[in-house]
């Protein structure tokens, strides 16, 4: 299996993402199956529909956040019907305009803001819930509640202190503490303390031998826990932007862009690096034998060639 390590993905999508597209539908055509991480949240839109809106298959997507849970990235289906069969018999009134309804209740200052797929159908990706005016929880939707996010007012702001993460029988798979920047995840069997080493958690929990491929497309905040979790699979590196800065570098120093440089430091670990063009192939190698010391595995593959890259016949990288 060749897995793709990437950060986030969006509805106007970097070259990032419609790279790893292009390189999904060539996999695809020379029979190599892939799959492709993303390990960003996604708060106001549902992950498969900004994947599939660039050409991924559903199969190919893994969320770093439902891993862990039996929930897969699905489209929702969740229903306004559904989300009103919970309410019981507490009375309300309804109201919607395009993607946005309300359902507000008798007899005090609370309400749910509802938040369609779009302005068509009744398929529910999301709920705020607002007591006395503050925002106290919203959950998320695919065929069922996929997580809940807890609020309180701190400031005179909604503060997020908690997620949940639940499988699809309603149970709670592990929880997320947050506190500003720092964050704490609770399983059933073990406290994890930071969104890095989840990352290097679900990386180990994959099982990767020396038949698989890792592929980094964003190491930023992820690169050390996945190097440090691969076990025997073969790693690579995407190289999607110049990788230096010219006006920084000299005959003795170089300035890599700060996207590689973690993975350019760690060059042993790295068994190849992919370039877009020959000239960015020959010019990385020179440079590294330059100013690094090592000639590193650098495969050119450009758009159309990505066969030109034999994944199951790699050989791995033993410089020193």
């Amino acid at each position: 299996m060749i897995y793709n390590f990437n950060l986030g993905i969006g509805w106007a999508s970097s070259g990032v993402e419609y790279a790893q597209s292009y390189r999904a539908k060539l996999l695809r055509e020379i029979n190599k199956p892939a799959r492709f991480i993303f390990t960003d949240m996604f708060p106001r839109d549902n992950l498969i529909d900004m994947t599939r809106n660039i050409g991924f298959k559903d199969e190919e997507i893994i969320w770093l956040y439902t891993f862990f849970t039996d929930y897969v990235p699905e489209e929702v289906t969740y229903q306004l019907s559904d989300l009103k069969n919970t309410i019981g018999d507490r009375k309300y009134t309804y109201e919607r305009e395009g993607k946005i309804g309300r359902i507000i209740f008798e007899n005090n200052n609370n309400f749910y803001r509802v938040y369609f797929v779009n302005t068509d159908e009744d398929r529910v990706h999301r709920v705020e819930m607002v007591s006395d005016g503050c925002l106290i929880r919203k959950d998320y939707f695919m065929t069922g509640r996929v997580f809940s996010e807890y609020y309180g007012p701190l400031d005179n702001t909604a503060h997020l202190y908690q997620r949940r993460f639940f499988n699809r029988d309603g149970s709670v798979a592990y929880e997320e503490i947050i506190d500003d920047d720092t964050v704490m995840y609770k399983f059933p069997d073990k406290i994890i303390c930071s969104k890095e080493e989840l990352i290097g958690y679900m990386t180990k929990k994959l099982q990767l031998t020396g038949e698989d491929i890792v592929i980094i497309d964003r190491s930023t905040g992820q690169g050390q826990a996945i190097l440090e979790n691969v076990g025997d699979a073969r790693v690579g590196v995407v190289i999607h932007a110049d990788h230096f800065s010219e006006g920084a570098t000299d005959d003795d120093n170089i300035l890599w862009n700060n996207f590689y440089e973690y993975t350019f430091s760690m060059h042993r670990h790295i068994d190849f690096y992919i370039t877009a063009t020959d000239d960015q192939r020959n010019l990385l190698i020179e440079q590294f034998e330059k100013y690094v010391g090592v000639t590193p595995n650098v495969y050119t593959i450009p758009v159309g060639s990505l066969s030109k890259l034999r994944y199951p016949t790699l050989e791995r990288k033993n410089t020193p």
